[in-house]
């Protein structure tokens, strides 16, 4: 298949029969390994929606594909996550039954990335998610008129089986009639119902320190919310300089 041709992901996905990935681990009864792509067929489908959707040529920047490298192995279930080095395996024990929190400096491609990832999985059941930012939230929030329409927001926060999160931390609280800390409220009743959630966030400081970051991450949503994050999500460092001027 030419990288240039045009095909959706339904496609790519649909010719697979016997995908030739070893060590597999499925991440849920819902996934049978079966389902998933081929690391060359997710690389195909990622570069062209990559290039769909920012309407530019993909660039191949070493450290940017060793960031994304890890992402790739995660959603196909392929042992290899477990041994990339931007994996932090000190911070957060690794299982492919939590979802993935990404820090890393701005302009390094988190966003991008999930962008990406959400465009091919659209209409993909097993590994479809909806993205929002977190100030996408907040204002979500706070156009909802009465109590009913903001339960019903909440109540929505679990019908996602997958939801991806942006720049976590850079939200202001919601204000409807009092304050709310959406993105806390969100991420506690996706913790409850065990619901796959990924999410990004830059460093707090310019010491680029993610222990500081994940502490910043607890004080800002409490305690109880850090203790969750280790239960929740792998957590993977995106390294280098931003790639902006790239892409």
């Amino acid at each position: 298949m030419r990288l240039n041709s045009t095909v959706s992901v339904k496609e790519v996905l649909g010719e697979i029969t016997n995908p030739t990935i070893q060590n597999i681990k499925p991440i849920n009864n819902n996934v049978p390994s079966a389902s998933l792509p081929s690391k060359q067929q997710l690389w195909i489908a990622f570069i062209e929606h990559f290039e769909r959707l920012y309407n530019k040529p993909f660039i191949k920047d070493e450290m940017f594909i060793n960031n994304i490298k890890t992402l790739f192995y995660y959603f196909l279930q392929d042992n290899s996550f477990f041994e990339c080095e931007n994996l932090r395996k000190d911070i957060s024990k690794p299982d492919f039954r939590k979802g993935l929190l990404v820090v890393g400096g701005t302009g390094v491609g988190k966003t991008m990335s999930f962008n990406v990832f959400e465009s091919m999985f659209r209409g993909f059941k097993p590994l479809t998610f909806k993205g929002y930012s977190s100030t996408e939230l907040v204002r979500l929030y706070e156009t909802l008129k009465t109590p009913i329409d903001k339960e019903h927001f909440f109540q929505s926060m679990e019908y996602k089986k997958g939801m991806f999160i942006d720049d976590m931390d850079a939200e202001r609280l919601a204000s409807n009639y009092g304050h709310t800390d959406v993105v806390k409220d969100v991420l506690n009743i996706r913790y409850d119902k065990r619901l796959l959630t990924y999410a990004t966030c830059n460093y707090s400081d310019e010491s680029n320190s993610i222990e500081k970051t994940l502490d910043s991450l607890g004080e800002r949503y409490g305690h109880r919310i850090y203790d969750r994050l280790f239960e929740m999500f792998n957590v993977i460092e995106f390294n280098g300089m931003s790639i902006r001027d790239k892409y």
